[in-house]
């Protein structure tokens, strides 16, 4: 016998006799639904049992149901029930339920890669197409200077520019208090604690500085230009302005890639700075090597080159990160699920292009041998 303690219960009789009682509804509790299907299932040849639904208070689509599938939809060779019950079962005779679905992982695992390969590709070319739409601009503007959007550029560069100056400071100090000490630990050990000039300066200005700044300006502002651009299609300011003759991409993407351009190469020094100050502290803290020493040998120990390659890089990383922000923000749907989904895609898209471009980047000055 098994009772439940729902209102359904079942229990087996003399001989092969299963009686239910109870109402077998749809109100009945899903797990509880689900161990009477389990317990009436692990029967040993369910059909071959007589069932005794006399006591059966109430039956609707669900329970009949549930009894349908205990009985390998057929119907047992004894069944007993009530006249208002039996219709149900013979709905279910004369009903085709479609079979389940088989699940494929493995097709829909392929399917959703190849979704994203195509999606990242689309995203790309559409980015190539707003870089050939803004050059078609510029071109516009060299023939019409009286067009060029000086006031919007002007505070692309001081939200993109200016306003993070603390955050990257201070990020930067600590990146380079940290490189400092665990580098320093293992100089020490060799007893070449000078070593740690050469070492952060090369590291700050060819690969931190620029990567640093570039990752948290494609979080902070890279989005903040996705969701700028984007909630004017939720306030049809984006449509107005195309109504008013004006082109998005001229009032809209150019001031954001010429301000972000500009702005991120100087964030980038001022992120070296921040960070080889960090490490010059802990240099004349930790490994007594003088930050007047540090100050006079850095110079010599690094070539300015690279610190050349770093403003490129930031250039480069500021350009992208204002072109796919643009790209999303233009494309974005005017909801605000679509929204949010276009802002998280430019972060992704930002920060995995710059990525790519410093792996690259790294890759390609190696075989010209300024690595």
């Amino acid at each position: 016998m098994a009772d439940t303690p729902t209102d359904a219960r079942w229990q087996r009789g003399n001989g092969a006799e299963i009686r239910l009682s109870g109402s077998w509804t749809l109100l009945l509790d899903d797990r509880r639904r689900q161990r009477l299907a389990r317990e009436l299932g692990e029967l040993d040849a369910p059909r071959n049992y007589g069932w005794n639904l006399k006591q059966v208070d109430a039956l609707d689509s669900a329970g009949a149901r549930l009894l349908w599938d205990v009985w390998d939809r057929q119907l047992p060779d004894r069944l007993e029930c009530q006249d208002d019950h039996r219709h149900w079962f013979r709905w279910l005779q004369e009903t085709h339920f479609p079979a389940p679905p088989v699940p494929r992982r493995l097709d829909e695992a392929i399917e959703r890669v190849l979704q994203a390969g195509l999606g990242f590709v689309r995203a790309i070319g559409g980015i190539l197409l707003l870089i050939g739409q803004l050059l078609v601009d510029v071109a516009w503007c060299v023939r019409d200077p009286r067009v060029i959007p000086w006031r919007e550029i002007a505070a692309t560069i001081y939200h993109v520019g200016a306003a993070p100056m603390l955050l990257l400071g201070l990020v930067g100090f600590a990146i380079g208090v940290v490189m400092a000490i665990q580098i320093g630990m293992t100089l020490q050990q060799f007893g070449a604690p000078m070593m740690i000039i050469q070492m952060m300066g090369l590291a700050v200005l060819r690969e931190l500085g620029p990567v640093i700044a570039g990752l948290i300006l494609a979080g902070r502002s890279g989005s903040a230009i996705t969701a700028g651009i984007g909630s004017m299609h939720l306030t049809g300011e984006y449509d107005a302005l195309r109504a008013f003759g004006s082109s998005p991409s001229l009032r809209l993407a150019l001031p954001r890639v010429i301000g972000a351009t500009i702005s991120v190469p100087l964030l980038v020094v001022w992120t070296d700075i921040a960070a080889l100050f960090g490490g010059a502290l802990t240099g004349q803290l930790d490994l007594g090597v003088g930050y007047k020493l540090f100050l006079i040998r850095l110079p010599q120990s690094v070539q300015i080159v690279n610190f050349w390659i770093g403003l490129g890089k930031g250039a480069l990383f500021g350009m992208t990160i204002a072109l796919v922000g643009c790209y999303f923000g233009m494309t974005a749907p005017p909801d605000t699920a679509g929204l949010s989904r276009n802002t998280t895609l430019s972060v992704v898209v930002s920060l995995t292009l710059i990525l790519i471009f410093d792996a690259s980047s790294g890759a390609l000055l190696t075989h010209v041998g300024l690595l």
